[in-house]
């Protein structure tokens, strides 16, 4: 077992590496940083022996089938989604961005053209500091810039670099291999027959969570249940 100092050592080893990364430093771009480099090198992360982890990992199919099967569906959903993330940062790892984000943002503006900074964060539901470091990151890699908005004098509009256009064109075809890899042993008609309801389970809460994220639980679930009727 190691002691709280070895994690310590281990946690100032680590920042030094950010540092170094990095220009612009905050606690929740270190966090971000050490997530991702803890997912792509897992030995990094030495807290418990191969044998405990191991046995954790097992136990967790024992919980599954305990849930009921909505909660087992969300479930499932909230792991498939981190095995995603997981892949996508192993088939970018060579290249200039490493997240799914990251990715999500240059191919946007690039649809786009021009895209706000709240338009990014309020397409993909982020929170806003969450939004900007990943902004400020692909702007410090120089894949990204800022024009003058025609239509708002006092706001800018993020345009993709020369740069910004070849690490794009470079991470779609790692991305979409990353998609086929993903799917590759799974039947093309199951996972299909599921599509419809994901689809219409995010239509829904999309638009609640846009409309009505400062509700409390009660008023959410009230509103909820008056939709049933218009999705049954």
């Amino acid at each position: 077992m190691r002691s709280k100092y070895d994690f310590l050592k281990q946690l100032i080893d680590l920042y030094e590496e950010y540092e170094q990364e990095e220009k612009h430093l905050n606690l929740l771009g270190f966090a971000q940083w050490t997530i991702n480099r803890l997912e792509d090198e897992p030995d990094l992360n030495k807290g418990l022996s191969p044998r405990i982890r191991q046995e954790s990992e097992s136990s967790s199919t024992p919980f599954l089938n305990d849930l009921n099967d909505k909660a087992r569906f969300l479930e499932l959903v909230s792991r498939i989604a981190r095995y995603h993330e997981f892949y996508t940062r192993k088939a970018l790892k060579e290249s200039v961005i490493n997240t799914r984000l990251e990715f999500l943002f240059l191919r946007t503006i690039d649809q786009l053209e021009r895209a706000r900074k709240t338009d990014l964060i309020n397409t993909y539901h982020l929170e806003y500091t969450t939004g900007m470091d990943t902004i400020r990151r692909l702007k410090n890699n120089g894949l990204l810039y800022e024009v003058p908005d025609e239509a708002d004098k006092r706001a800018k509009l993020l345009e993709l670099t020369d740069k910004g256009k070849e690490v794009l064109a470079l991470s779609v075809k790692r991305f979409n291999d990353e998609t086929t890899m993903f799917f590759a042993a799974t039947s093309e008609n199951k996972w299909k027959k599921v599509l419809p309801a994901l689809v219409e389970l995010e239509d829904i809460h999309s638009q609640v969570y846009q409309k009505h994220n400062d509700k409390p639980f009660a008023e959410l679930a009230n509103l909820m249940d008056s939709l049933k009727r218009y999705y049954k």
